[in-house]
């Protein structure tokens, strides 16, 4: 039995003149329906209401050939959607509700409870807790992500404090224990774990192994910390917080994406002292903060790159670098692909017994 169809919630109905309406205001699907009579105009009032979800839909006016035909239009404009009968279930404040409504805009069924029950079913693990990382990690938590997994070995100091995490009280506190319990206040069911690293600083990440690993370095990315990552197909993507800018990227589904060593390669080429200058910068031991403006926008982009791959679309990040640099934050993107000479694209051909490489760009939970 086919279910009541609606206007979509998500997209306001706004009368512009006398027999002129328009519908949502997003420039990438509204719509405006000129020619109307007054009736027209009540009966899509009507199907706006909340009482068009529980009452009779758009299929009941399909026994009228002017009705018949705005239908088609509205259909065509994907502006007709199931009406919703329940709220989602989703371990996000207010089970989601605040995201519901962009969720749904963006998804031609309006199905916005999909993906937060997919993102309920995911991991993402965070390795790095300073301003940036423990931000992102609560962002992860708001957004609905069921599972973190946070490492980082240090201890939250003064100047980690703000930028929406960490508080005066967590001063001294292990970084990754003062996440979970922000995580804990913010989203108490999201389900949180602590990894610490394992040898010479490569990242763990416990088993099962995440959706995603989100590694934040200060400096240069090291591609060695996310070998296993690459090995083991594990999707990834990389932050540096750097002097005056942060790059967020590459993201790399191992087979498919560009790697770190791909764009280490590509920049050698361009510079052969790279990896002697890259060595340098990843030895520093010079305690590295996190500049407020620079922590909380790379936070917010890599928020959007992890929930872009999460909810089954390709992240701008698998082949581009985003710099956000200081003092706008106005990011810039730096296009990057494959190097000839690294091995990355061999994993495509050859995955681990037969098996589909995870976050490979195909959906995911999507029922």
């Amino acid at each position: 039995m086919q279910r009541r169809r609606v206007l979509r919630p998500d997209a306001p109905l706004l009368r512009r003149a006398p027999g002129e309406v328009q519908v949502g205001t997003d420039p990438r699907w509204s719509v405006r329906l000129a020619g109307l009579d007054p009736d027209d105009e009540a009966w899509l009032r009507e199907l706006a209401s909340p009482s068009a979800r529980r009452g009779a839909g758009a299929e009941q006016a399909t026994t009228s050939g002017r009705r018949a035909a705005l239908v088609r239009l509205l259909d065509e404009a994907h502006l007709l959607v199931p009406a919703r009968r329940k709220r989602p279930d989703s371990p996000a404040p207010g089970k989601g509700e605040a995201d519901l409504a962009v969720l749904s805009a963006l998804r031609a069924d309006g199905a916005g409870h999909r993906v937060l029950a997919a993102r309920s079913r995911a991991t993402v693990a965070v390795v790095g807790l300073g301003r940036l990382g423990a931000g992102l990690a609560v962002h992860l938590a708001t957004a609905g992500v069921g599972t973190l997994v946070l490492g980082d070995p240090g201890a939250v100091l003064t100047t980690d404090v703000g930028v929406g995490a960490y508080r005066l009280r967590d001063v001294g506190s292990p970084r990754a224990t003062a996440v979970q319990r922000l995580v804990g206040e913010v989203a108490p069911g999201v389900v949180t774990a602590v990894v610490p690293e394992t040898g010479a600083g490569t990242v763990g990440y416990g088993a099962p192994p995440p959706d995603v690993v989100v590694v934040v370095e200060h400096g240069a990315a090291d591609p060695g910390r996310v070998a296993r990552l690459v090995g083991e197909g594990v999707a990834h993507l990389s932050v540096v917080v750097r002097e005056a800018d942060v790059v967020v990227g590459p993201f790399v589904r191992p087979g498919v994406d560009p790697c770190l060593t791909c764009v280490e390669l590509h920049r050698a080429d361009v510079d052969p002292c790279w990896p002697q200058l890259a060595r340098q910068l990843r030895g520093r031991t010079l305690p590295a903060g996190e500049e407020s403006l620079l922590a909380a926008s790379a936070a917010a982009a890599a928020l959007g790159q992890v929930l872009a791959a999460l909810d089954g679309l390709v992240p701008r990040a698998a082949t581009a670098c985003i710099e956000i640099p200081a003092p706008d934050a106005v990011p810039r993107l730096r296009e990057t692909s494959r190097h000839p000479r690294c091995g990355c694209g061999e994993l495509a051909r050859t995955p681990p017994d037969g098996a589909p490489l995870p976050m490979s760009g195909r959906r995911r939970g999507a029922d």
